[in-house]
């Protein structure tokens, strides 16, 4: 009892902050102050907190919890990073149902997900899917294997469904991280179309750029609008069956536009993806290409799934062999750079898996907020997490949790890649065009992640020691709700605030 009595204090010490009556009256603490009385912020939802050491060097609403934005995947990266480590990776299992026999094998071959989200994605962190799908062949051809007399079949059981957020707003659901990640996925579950203007009033032109899918359906009720006039452009469709639909309208001088859609069938594309590799490489396979649909039966025709034919359970399979995703460290540093919800959503799914063996939305939930209980830090009352990507407006954070988060992470086996994932001021990343005016020496110290959507702007992160002693660290969050002044004026603020810290004595 006494052991466990002294690490929960050791953890209490570690996340506890300076009281609001050890506030200085610091040049930013003037400065917070004198933006919260005036315009854009005055009539909106302000909070700040940043302390260095036992100091607080500003502070407004510290308590007041607030819609984060994508400042949720702070906290999404972190507990990934500690609950697997940087160097761990998804697996992805290639096992068969059936029997082999002279090089054939007489069954269906399975691509089992493990929740990758990297497959046949085209970030910083994955690789080529013409390299994935050759590690996949590898295991075939090691095993004997040189013809399938069954169906390559996409398995994404090992995630619970639904893929997306419930809490999500509809508009989320047609962009490209709207399917959201399944047990296996392919290039993120996305959809490129390529759109150019027709006459005004006609319909623009939509062809499909990456990747092939040819049962989807397209249903084209968008106009082509003015000149001059605003790309409302949107594109909708759903698991329940193998049709989009685009609307809205796109300006007449408009060039060409690559839209960026959801996939709802992300397994299947890859079953498909894969039997073209094989085939396009010598290997027949004479039963085409299927996924596993809701009800768990094989589904080799979207239009119509329930077949009545049961796939295999994934432990009856004959395991041929394993391939391994990028590094979790640069997973994350993707993550955070390029605020990649897909692969938040997935990270946070992982939690659940690792914790009790399985995941769906509500056991993510609860993974996280056993995390963080664990970790001392208290998440009743002043976090509620609804998803790992900051999507939905559900997700409530204040100031002085995420201050009280970052502190623990820089103290935590995992803080070089945790750090290392958050981008800095001008680099190329969502932070491109912060901070514009400020010195290169300070930011490059500021690491940070940005989060927004309509009314929100927040920017929560370190701002590190130029002589590089660690007890100099600033940790700092500033978030700002339901502010209807254009992004750019709020965020030069934030800018302001920012540069104020660094130059704090």
């Amino acid at each position: 009892m006494r052991r466990l009595a002294a690490i929960s204090a050791l953890l209490l010490a570690m996340v506890s902050l300076p009281a609001a009556a050890a506030t200085r009256n610091t040049g930013t603490q003037k400065l917070v102050s004198e933006y919260s009385r005036k315009e854009p912020l005055r009539s909106g939802i302000f909070g700040v907190l940043a302390v260095r050491g036992a100091d607080t060097l500003a502070q407004y609403n510290r308590q007041v919890k607030m819609v984060p934005a994508s400042n949720v995947k702070l906290i999404t990266t972190g507990l990934a990073l500690r609950q697997f480590g940087p160097d761990w990776r998804f697996t992805t299992t290639i096992a068969y149902r059936g029997n082999i026999n002279d090089g054939i094998l007489d069954g269906d071959l399975y691509i089992i997900g493990g929740g990758d989200p990297t497959t046949g994605a085209q970030t910083a962190s994955s690789f080529p899917a013409e390299e994935t799908f050759a590690s996949w062949k590898a295991l075939l051809d090691a095993a004997g294997i040189k013809v399938i007399k069954g169906r390559i079949i996409g398995d994404p059981r090992y995630f619970k469904r639904p893929t997306y957020g419930m809490s999500w707003q509809a508009e989320d659901l047609g962009y490209s991280y709207g399917a959201g990640p399944s047990g296996l996925n392919f290039f993120l579950n996305a959809q490129q179309f390529t759109i150019t203007p027709a006459e005004v009033g006609k319909h623009p032109n939509m062809d499909v750029l990456y990747p092939e899918v040819p049962w989807m359906s397209y249903i084209n009720s968008a106009v082509t609008g003015e000149a001059r006039s605003a790309n409302t452009l949107y594109y909708t469709n759903s698991e329940y069956g193998p049709v989009g639909e685009f609307h809205g309208s796109f300006p007449a001088d408009r060039k060409s536009y690559k839209l960026e859609a959801s996939n709802s069938f992300g397994a299947y594309t890859c079953a498909y993806h894969f039997y073209k590799y094989l085939r396009q490489n010598g290997m027949d396979v004479s039963g085409g290409y299927a996924d596993i649909s809701p009800d768990g039966n094989v589904r080799t025709d979207l239009l119509f799934s329930n077949t009545g034919t049961k796939a295999a359970d994934s432990k009856s399979l004959t395991v041929i062999g394993q391939a391994s995703s990028p590094k979790l460290a640069d997973i994350v540093k993707d993550t955070n750079f390029d605020s990649n919800n897909f692969y938040a959503e997935t990270l946070f799914n992982m939690l659940a898996v690792n914790m009790y063996g399985s995941a769906d939305r509500a056991m993510s939930e609860k993974a996280a907020e056993e995390m963080l209980t664990g970790m001392g830090l208290k998440p009743s009352g002043s976090c509620q997490l609804l998803d790992g990507s900051g999507l939905s407006r559900k997700d409530y954070v204040s100031a002085e949790f995420f201050v009280k988060f970052l502190r623990m992470m820089d103290s935590s086996a995992a803080r070089d890649a945790y750090i290392g994932s958050l981008p800095s001021p001008g680099s190329k990343s969502t932070l491109k065009n912060r901070m514009k005016g400020a010195p290169e020496d300070v930011k490059e110290r500021v690491r940070m992640k940005s989060g927004s959507m309509n009314g929100v702007l927040c920017m929560s992160g370190y701002i590190l020691p130029a002589d590089g002693n660690n007890s100099k660290t600033i940790y700092f969050s500033i978030l700002t709700n339901n502010v209807t002044a254009p992004s750019s004026k709020v965020g030069a603020i934030i800018d302001d605030i920012i540069l104020s810290l660094s130059q704090e004595p």
